[in-house]
């Protein structure tokens, strides 16, 4: 395949070598003469020194061969220039890392065929990392609209026991949300589950969601509290579990006497 990347810094060497790696056919363009010369020595790939908005390098690069353009400059309005051009050339896949998201519209107009907002990707990742360090995000596909996560069942959550169709027909289960995939970490067992099978604490979980709905996913799975959580664990713990967690029911449910009340009533 051949690409033609314009921008050759950090995310576009760390790319030029992931493609050159996979023997793709790659020309770069980028303004610096020692960047250009950089890539050329150590990647072994094809810089020119030039302005990738310039239609005099745009055809020395034979940007009317390329299958994928990719704007990875750090202007927004050059992202677009390019954008534009290669539309006109014919190029039939245009990608451009979003700088400014007020660029949207815009490049959707210039036939961009994928926008990525590197920084919004980023920032979601982040704030997972940040409040919920159990869950994890395996990767992002579809330019950044869907996001794959995996995490591990705790006892307390509110699916222990349930069935995956049970989780999918619940109200709050976002209908843009499946699980993909169990692995029962005890049994070595892993599961592409259809449907009938039951949630086990310690699962680990593969969540596929659209990005927007990722969160409303993990909070399904929130941890279960007080009275609630005894019951739910009862349902699925074995019997001898049960008669110990029917123990604690019972003395949660029992009526307290008033503070003053020493011994049991006087009915004489």
């Amino acid at each position: 395949m051949r690409v033609l990347i314009a921008g050759g810094g950090l995310t576009g060497r760390r790319l030029i070598a992931r493609l050159a790696a996979d023997r793709h056919d790659i020309v770069v363009i980028d303004l610096s003469r020692d960047v250009c010369e950089w890539i050329s020595s150590k990647l072994g790939v094809s810089a020119i020194h030039g302005n990738a908005t310039d239609v005099a390098t745009l055809e020395e690069a034979e940007i009317g061969a390329a299958d994928v353009a990719v704007a990875l400059t750090g202007q927004s309005a050059d992202n677009l220039a390019f954008s534009l051009l290669a539309k006109a050339a014919g190029v039939g896949r245009i990608i451009v890392r979003m700088v400014n998201p007020k660029y949207h519209q815009a490049y959707e107009l210039a036939g961009v065929t994928s926008i990525i907002d590197i920084a919004s990707l980023f920032l979601d990742q982040l704030l997972l990392e940040i409040e919920r360090p159990q869950i994890h995000e395996v990767t992002t596909f579809g330019a950044g609209q869907g996001s794959i996560l995996r995490l591990t069942l705790p006892e307390t959550s509110r699916v222990v026991g349930e069935t995956v169709d049970e989780i999918a027909a619940a109200r709050r289960w976002p209908a843009d949300a499946l699980i993909a995939g169990i692995y029962r970490e005890g049994t070595g067992e892993l599961l592409i589950p259809h449907g009938s099978e039951r949630l086990c604490a310690g699962d680990q979980l593969l969540v596929v969601a659209a990005a927007a709905r990722g969160r409303d996913a993990v909070d399904f799975f929130e941890i279960r509290r007080g009275l609630s959580a005894l019951l739910h664990r009862r349902q699925a713990q074995p019997e001898d579990a049960a008669e110990r967690t029917q123990e604690e029911l019972d003395t949660a449910l029992e009526p307290k006497p008033p503070a003053d009340e020493g011994g049991p009533l006087d009915t004489a």
